[in-house]
């Protein structure tokens, strides 16, 4: 996370370092929140690291919509899975803690490459003088 987001942050574009700034505050909210409020080791439903994990899909979503890059509609797209995996969990209370611990978390990582991927190609572009503007024009 540190060199990922330390990345996007650093070098990246405006989305990029959106998306950097969304995940590291989701991290800092859930770790405290997780061990407050959902400290039963996966085994049951974790109400409070799931309504954080809708709130970055919700913000992870508006990032997608607005920018002018690609690489933000995946990373809403694993954000959303991880979201099904809380689902699950509430669908089907016997699932195993650890499968359902790594489907909730294992997305997270896919996520932190491609917003590092997407601030190495943003640099390319900005050192190859190419036009590498961040948003959609506003409608109207």
């Amino acid at each position: 996370m540190a060199m990922c987001c330390g990345y996007a942050l650093w070098r990246g574009g405006a989305p990029e370092r959106w998306a950097a700034a969304l995940q590291i505050t989701a991290f800092a909210l859930g770790v405290p929140v997780h061990f407050a409020l959902d400290a039963v080791g996966y085994r049951s439903a974790i109400v409070g690291t799931a309504t954080i994990d809708v709130l970055l899909l919700i913000a992870l979503t508006w990032l997608a919509w607005r920018s002018t890059r690609f690489w933000p509609l995946w990373i809403a797209g694993w954000q959303l899975a991880a979201i099904v995996a809380h689902f699950a969990k509430v669908l089907d209370p016997d699932m195993l803690a650890a499968g359902y611990a790594i489907q909730a978390q294992i997305w997270a990582y896919p996520m932190l490459l491609l917003t590092a991927i997407g601030a190495v190609r943003h640099r390319r572009r900005v050192c190859a003088g190419l036009s590498d503007p961040s948003w959609k024009a506003a409608p109207g």
